[in-house]
């Protein structure tokens, strides 16, 4: 018979969903992300099916009739986070420094893909000048030094990217991404 809404698998490890967070304490290659991520599949289908997926994580999955093989982000859903780039010129004309001090917003979920500047790391300034802007809430201040400094020379600037998906296998995932 009919299965009521409440019988039907509906928890994320009945479908198989799971999740990990990426974290690393060194910046992104920019040229060498930029790489990895055209190679990201992207779904091309406007609804999800678990089992394609399922199928393609195992068994790789095919664009404009070329197999491809399986790509450690076939099962990923959504991705979302923080992270930090390493400039490609420090100095001279055209440098890009503002990359080692800019805060980047990775938001990923299907089809869409976005990276954009969400401001500026914590530790581009000092910590007297930061301490400024909790002083109504301390503890946060104190939290924020406790847990996003990663390290005294980098602050917290970090890598620090939740994945969640179907089939995710977080050491390959680590792997490309470092």
């Amino acid at each position: 018979g009919d299965k009521t809404l409440s019988q039907k698998k509906t928890s994320t490890t009945d479908l198989g969903i799971s999740s990990f967070v990426y974290r690393a304490s060194r910046p992104f290659n920019m040229r060498k992300l930029m790489a990895l991520l055209k190679t990201w599949p992207v779904p091309i289908k406007e609804e999800l099916d678990l089992d394609l997926l399922k199928e393609a994580w195992e068994g790789g999955y095919e664009i404009e009739g070329q197999n491809e093989e399986a790509s450690p982000f076939t099962g990923v859903l959504r991705s979302k986070g923080f992270c930090w780039f390493a400039p490609t010129k420090w100095s001279g004309p055209n440098n890009d420094v503002y990359r080692h001090d800019t805060a980047m917003y990775w938001s990923h979920a299907g089809k869409h893909f976005g990276i954009s500047a969400a401001g500026k790391w914590w530790s581009t300034i000092s910590k007297d000048q930061m301490a400024q802007f909790f002083l109504n809430d301390m503890k946060e201040y104190e939290r924020i030094l406790r847990e996003d400094f990663v390290s005294e020379e980098f602050g917290d600037r970090r890598q620090e990217i939740v994945f969640i998906g179907v089939g995710l296998n977080e050491d390959d995932i680590t792997v490309a991404l470092n």
